[in-house]
C-alpha cells in the first residue's frame, strides 16, 4: 500500500495585492476641524477618469489632478456609462448592472504628465470612462456648519461634481444646510421648432418635433437625445405640438409628461418618466436623472429639472436642526403657449453614524413638473420626477426623512387640471438602527500555515464577528461568500460551479463586511493543494541523489534519486521538457541524459517531481545546480564522481543545499521499503574499483555503508535526505562480485537500525569498463537494467508556474 503524508513542508506565505475595500471606517481626522459659516461652500474636488481603471489597478487616470494631493482620500465613483451597463427589467425598473458603484481609496501618489493618481492599494472594482470620476474625501475632526452657512457640491458637468463626501472622527452639527440639490444629472434644455403634428416615435429629433431628453444613466447623450422614450432613468421630452416632458426617475418613477395641444388633438405622446433603479444604498448609488424638456414652437417652453446629487457623511455623532437635502430641481413654468419640462428626480442622502444621528430634516424628493400658464389653450404641463433614496444609520435616529415624489405641473385653463401629466412615485429610505462600525479583523484558523495534501476543493473555516458577510479569497480573488454564526465562526468551501483549485500553493485570506463596512483583511494563510493518490496518499517531492547540488559532471549526466510514492517521476533540466521515467518498486527511477543529444558545456539545474496514477504532478524539488563539461581522454572531466571530502566519516557527502526540507512534525514519507535505499550502483552493474555508494534516508540519519557484510564508511544523510559515499583510491575494492547494504541509525530512536535491500555489483578492472556517467559506475553490461528506463523517455510537458 502507498503512504499518506504525514508531515508538513514549509511554505512561504504568498503576499497577494488585495484591494483595498471600504475599511476606512471614519477616516483619520487628518484635516482637522471644520466650520462652515457662509453659503455655498465646496469641500470636494471632483476630476473624471479619462481612461479604463480596471479593478486590480493601482494607476487611476485623470483629467486633472489639481487639488489631489498624497495620503489623501478619494472616492472612484461609476456615475454614469453606455447603454449596455443598465438593464431594464421585465416589471418596468432598471437593473444596475455596471453602474453606481463606488469604493473608497488611499492616494500614494500624484502625477502631472499624464495626470495619475496612484493608489496604496488595488481597485476593488473596474471604473470606466466617460462616466466616471474621482472626488477628493475630506477627513475633519469635528464639523460645524452654522445656522448661515451651507455646504454643496459643485454641479455634474457631465463628467464629474454633484458628490458631497466627507468623514469625521467627531460630531458633524448641521445647524444650516448641507444640500445636493438639482446637482445631479441635468434636464433637458428647451429648444424651439417649427409647429409639428402627429408626431408618435419614442426617439424623434428636434427638427420633426421632438424635445430634448433630460439626462440619465447613459452618459454622453445629453443634448443629442430627443423625443419622448426613456431608456436609463431619464425624462423624456415633449412629442409634437406643445406636450410636456417627463418627470426624471432614481428611486421613483418620474411622472409622463402633458399630452400635445388641442390643434394636435391632445395626444397622450407627452415625455416618458423616468423609470426606477432597483438597487441598495449599502453597496450603489446614482444620481437623480433629469427632466425632459417640454415641446414648443413660440419660443415659449421650459427645459427640464436636474435631478439631485448624492451626500454622504460618515461620522461619531450627527447633530443639530439643520436640513440635509438632495431634491431634484422642479421645472420651470411656461411664460406662454409651449409645453412644460418634468422635474428632476431626487438624488441619494446617506447619513451613518456610529452613535445618534440626528437633523431637522432629511429629504431626498423629485422636483415639481413645470406649470403651463398660459391661459387660453389646454398644454402639455411637465411630469414630476420620481423620489430618490436615503439611507440612515445609527444607534439612534432621530432625522425626520422623506423621499416623495414631485408633483406634476397644471395647466391655467378654467377647468384646470394636469392635462395628462403625471406625479412621480415615491423613492426609498434605508434605515439601521445600529451602530456604524468597521468589523474587527477577521482570521482563517483551518488550513493552518503550511498545511499540505488538501484537497482541490478544501475546506475553510474561520473565526470573525457575529453575524457579518464574508468574503473568501484564494490568491487574491474572490471565490465565495458566507455568514458567520452567533458564535463567530464560518466554514466555506470552492463552490461546485467554479473551477478546484490547481495543484500547488495557495494563499486564502478573508474580509467580513457589515452593512458595507469592511474590516481590514485577515493575515494570509499558505497551503498546498497536492497530487493525490488512489489511497488517499499525496504524492511527495522526490530526492535527487544524483548530481549533488555544485558537482561538475560530463556531457550526459545521470540523474538519480528515489520518489518515496510517486508512480513515476518527471526530470527537467534547465526548465526544458519534462522526461518522464517509471519508479521501481524501492522507489528508485535512474535516467542518463542521451549521448545524442549532449548537454553543453557550462551550468545547468534540474528538477524533479513525481506523478500519481493519472499523471498529475507532484511538487517540484528545488534546483539542484551542477556543472557539465566536456569530456576528454575517454573519460569526463574533472573529478565528477567525487563530492567534497566524500569518503570521510560524519558529515561527508553532505549537500550544501537547503531544497526539499521536510520539518513539519518531524516525520517523513517512506518509500514502500522504507529507509535508506541504494540507487547507486544498481543490481548487477559494473564498476570500477572505487565506486561511488549513494541512496535516500531520513534526512540527518546516520548511515553505515556495508559491503560484503564490514561496515566501510559512516555518512550523515543531508537535509533532503541523500546520503553518498565515494570509495578513496587507498581503500579500493578488488576485482571481483562485491555486495554493498545501507544501514540507517536514527539518534531519537530506539528501534533496531533500518537495513536496506543488499545491492549485488561487480568490480572489473579498466579494460572491462566503457566510459562510465560521472558518478563511478558503468552505465552498461546488464541485460534487463535502468537502461531500458530511458525507452519510456520523451513524452515532453512544460513545468508549471
Amino acid at each position: 500500500m502507498r503512504f499518506v503524508l504525514t508531515c508538513l513542508l514549509v511554505l512561504l506565505p504568498a503576499s497577494p495585492a488585495l484591494a483595498e475595500l471600504d475599511s476606512f471606517g471614519l477616516g483619520t481626522g487628518r484635516d482637522g476641524a471644520l466650520s462652515v459659516t457662509t453659503e455655498g461652500r465646496v469641500l470636494n474636488t471632483a476630476t473624471p477618469l479619462t481612461d479604463l481603471a480596471v479593478a486590480g489597478a493601482r494607476d487611476v487616470p485623470v483629467q486633472s489632478v489639481s487639488g489631489f494631493t498624497a495620503g489623501g482620500l478619494v472616492l472612484l465613483h461609476q456615475s454614469g456609462g453606455s447603454a449596455e451597463a443598465v438593464v431594464a427589467s421585465d416589471g418596468g425598473t432598471l437593473a444596475l448592472r455596471r453602474m453606481g458603484h463606488w469604493e473608497l481609496a488611499r492616494v500614494e501618489a500624484v502625477s502631472a504628465s499624464p495626470p495619475t493618481l496612484r493608489l496604496t492599494e488595488p481597485l476593488a472594482q473596474a471604473y470606466t470612462a466617460p462616466g466616471a470620476q474621482a472626488v477628493t474625501v475630506p477627513e475633519y475632526t469635528n464639523v460645524l456648519v452654522g445656522s448661515g452657512g451651507s455646504v454643496v457640491p459643485r454641479p455634474w458637468d457631465g463628467r464629474s461634481g454633484g458628490i458631497v463626501a466627507f468623514l469625521a472622527t467627531g460630531t458633524v452639527t448641521n445647524q444650516g444646510l448641507i444640500s445636493a440639490q438639482g446637482m445631479g444629472f441635468r434636464g433637458g434644455e428647451f429648444a424651439n421648432h417649427t409647429e409639428r403634428f402627429g408626431c408618435t416615435d419614442l426617439d424623434v429629433p428636434p427638427e420633426a418635433g421632438g424635445a430634448y431628453k433630460g439626462e440619465g444613466l447613459r452618459v454622453g447623450r445629453f443634448g443629442t437625445a430627443a423625443g419622448r422614450g426613456s431608456v436609463a432613468g431619464e425624462g423624456g421630452g415633449g412629442n409634437c405640438h406643445n406636450a410636456g416632458g417627463g418627470g426624471g426617475g432614481n428611486g421613483g418613477r418620474g411622472g409622463v409628461g402633458g399630452r400635445t395641444s388641442e390643434a394636435d388633438l391632445a395626444r397622450d405622446v407627452g415625455g416618458l418618466g423616468g423609470a426606477p433603479a432597483q438597487y441598495s444604498l449599502v453597496e450603489k448609488f446614482v444620481f437623480g436623472s433629469g427632466g425632459g424638456a417640454g415641446e414648443g414652437n413660440d419660443d415659449l417652453g421650459s427645459g427640464g429639472g436636474a435631478g439631485g446629487g448624492a451626500v454622504l457623511i460618515r461620522a461619531r455623532a450627527i447633530s443639530g436642526t439643520g436640513r440635509f437635502t438632495v431634491d431634484g430641481q422642479a421645472a420651470e413654468h411656461t411664460p406662454g403657449d409651449d409645453g412644460a419640462g418634468g422635474g428632476g428626480a431626487g438624488g441619494v442622502l446617506i447619513l451613518r453614524a456610529q452613535e445618534s444621528l440626528g437633523c431637522g430634516s432629511a429629504k431626498a424628493g423629485g422636483g415639481n413638473g413645470g406649470d403651463v400658464t398660459y391661459p387660453d389653450w389646454l398644454l402639455g404641463p411637465g411630469g414630476g420626477g420620481g423620489g430618490g433614496g436615503m439611507l440612515l444609520q445609527g444607534v439612534t435616529v432621530s432625522c425626520p426623512g422623506s423621499v416623495p415624489g414631485g408633483s406634476a405641473g397644471t395647466v391655467a385653463t378654467a377647468d384646470g387640471g394636469t392635462h395628462g401629466a403625471g406625479v412621480g412615485t415615491e423613492g426609498f429610505v434605508e434605515e439601521y438602527l445600529t451602530a456604524y462600525r468597521t468589523p474587527t479583523m477577521p482570521a482563517v484558523i483551518s488550513p493552518v500555515s503550511g498545511a499540505v495534501g488538501l484537497p482541490h476543493r478544501p475546506r475553510f473555516e474561520g473565526r470573525a464577528d457575529p453575524g457579518v458577510r464574508v468574503l473568501v479569497f484564494v490568491d487574491g480573488v474572490e471565490r465565495v461568500q458566507v455568514g458567520s454564526g452567533a458564535d463567530g465562526l464560518f466554514v466555506a468551501g470552492i463552490p461546485a460551479q467554479q473551477p478546484p483549485l490547481d495543484i500547488g500553493t495557495h494563499t486564502v485570506h478573508v474580509v467580513t463586511e457589515s452593512l458595507g463596512a469592511y474590516s481590514e483583511p485577515s493575515e494570509p494563510v499558505s497551503f498546498s493543494v497536492a497530487a493525490t493518490l488512489e489511497d488517499g496518499g499525496v504524492v511527495v517531492e522526490p530526492i535527487l541523489v544524483i548530481p549533488q547540488d555544485g558537482e561538475t559532471v560530463g556531457t550526459t549526466p545521470l540523474f538519480a534519486g528515489v520518489a518515496p510514492n510517486g508512480l513515476t517521476v518527471g526530470i527537467e533540466v534547465d526548465n526544458g521538457p519534462e522526461v518522464i521515467i517509471p519508479v521501481d518498486g524501492a522507489g528508485r527511477f535512474r535516467y542518463q541524459w542521451p549521448a545524442e543529444t549532449p548537454l553543453s558545456p557550462g551550468p545547468h539545474f534540474v528538477t524533479v517531481h513525481s506523478h500519481n496514477e493519472a499523471g498529475l504532478s507532484g511538487p517540484y524539488s528545488q534546483p539542484s545546480r551542477f556543472e557539465s563539461q566536456a569530456e576528454a581522454d575517454g573519460g569526463t572531466s574533472g573529478d565528477a564522481g567525487t563530492s567534497g571530502d566524500a569518503g570521510t566519516s560524519g558529515d561527508a557527502g553532505t549537500s550544501g543545499q537547503d531544497a526539499g526540507t521536510q520539518p513539519g512534525d518531524g516525520g517523513t514519507q517512506v518509500p514502500e521499503d522504507g529507509w535508506p535505499v541504494l540507487v547507486v550502483p544498481e543490481e548487477g552493474e559494473v564498476v570500477d574499483s572505487t565506486p561511488l555508494f549513494a541512496g535516500a534516508a531520513t534526512a540527518g540519519a546516520t548511515v553505515v555503508i556495508e559491503v560484503d557484510g564490514s561496515e566501510v564508511a559512516t555518512v550523515t544523510a543531508d537535509d533532503t535526505g541523500a546520503f553518498r559515499y565515494q570509495v578513496p583510491r587507498e581503500r579500493a575494492l578488488p576485482v571481483g562480485a562485491h555486495s554493498v547494504a545501507a544501514q540507517e541509525h536514527l539518534v531519537t530512536s530506539s528501534q533496531a537500525p533500518a537495513r536496506s535491500r543488499s545491492t549485488g555489483f561487480e568490480v572489473r578492472g579498466p579494460a572491462a569498463l566503457d566510459v562510465g556517467c560521472g558518478c563511478g559506475a558503468s552505465p552498461v553490461g546488464v541485460v534487463g537494467s535502468w537502461a531500458l528506463l530511458v525507452g519510456l523517455a520523451g513524452l515532453s510537458r512544460r513545468r508549471r508556474g
